[in-house]
């Protein structure tokens, strides 16, 4: 295997086997290798939210996993082929805001494939390879306007390399800093999924403790759906209402409401049962 080395006043590139950036080490940091893209989720293969189809989002929403729309709002279709997905935006923009803890002060150059254009921050829009600065500790946007994208990457420096593609598992994990979604949408038979144990207060009241990833901050809940409890009889009741205490960035209380049926002080489950949609979103974006 052939190894080269090609420096500059700021730069080393380490070539190996072909690559032309099998290491990069700019102004004294290793910017090549694992963690050293900032954009989440930039293959958008975190899909928690399921959106389908063609995606249309009012100014601030999100699509993708840490994708939102922009001022004027997004339209996009989607589609994935051998593990790479590209988004084909028809209108308006998508923006990833990164959050400041990541970043730390200096040249940034941020790279994608496809023919949208793309600014960082309040810059231009330019191709690929549209460069600019971070601030530490400080959050900062990206933004793609019409066109198609995939493989978003923000890294350190001022020159470009090649995209880097984390677990899939580890992709999902830093997702769920920002949102998460309770139960996930798998599952089959009698019951899809249990989302908490706990305990019923009155004939029509129970609380349950839930325990998610840890959030950036204290979540905001919202619950649609239809989800359920089990009462006395082994049967299940229909939520009707849930309102959420003590929260933390780790866990909350769910108040659950029910029309009648439970038994206070008896243990219950609560969840989604089958052909059911119900769904508890915990929300923490930028």
């Amino acid at each position: 295997m052939t190894t080269s080395i090609t420096s500059s006043a700021t730069q080393t590139i380490i070539s190996a086997g072909g690559n032309p950036s099998a290491l990069v080490i700019e102004n004294g940091g290793i910017v090549s290798g694992i963690g050293k893209n900032k954009i989440i989720n930039g293959n958008f293969a975190i899909n928690q939210r399921a959106v389908s189809g063609t995606v249309v989002l009012a100014a601030g929403d999100y699509g993708h996993d840490r994708f939102k729309a922009g001022a004027a709002g997004c339209t996009y279709t989607f589609a994935t082929l051998e593990n790479i997905t590209t988004i084909t935006i028809s209108a308006g923009s998508l923006i990833q805001v990164i959050e400041g803890l990541n970043l730390f002060s200096g040249n940034v150059v941020l790279s994608w494939a496809g023919t949208a254009q793309g600014k960082i921050g309040a810059g231009a829009y330019g191709n690929s390879g549209v460069t600019g600065t971070a601030v530490g500790g400080t959050n900062l946007s990206v933004e793609f306007s019409t066109g198609t994208l995939s493989l978003v990457q923000l890294e350190t420096g001022s020159y470009k390399s090649a995209f880097e593609h984390r677990p899939y598992g580890m992709e999902l994990s830093l997702c769920q800093r920002y949102y998460e979604v309770l139960p996930d949408l798998s599952g089959s038979g009698s019951i899809i999924a249990t989302i908490a144990m706990g305990q019923a207060t009155s004939t029509t009241t129970a609380t349950c403790e839930l325990f998610f990833a840890p959030k950036r901050d204290l979540p905001s809940f919202t619950f649609s759906g239809s989800l359920r409890v089990s009462n006395v009889n082994g049967g299940f009741l229909t939520v009707t209402n849930i309102s959420f205490s003590s929260i933390s960035p780790t866990s909350a209380a769910a108040n659950i409401t029910v029309a009648s049926g439970l038994a206070a002080g008896n243990a219950l489950s609560f969840g989604r049962i089958s052909n059911s949609l119900g769904i508890i979103e915990i929300d923490a974006e930028l």
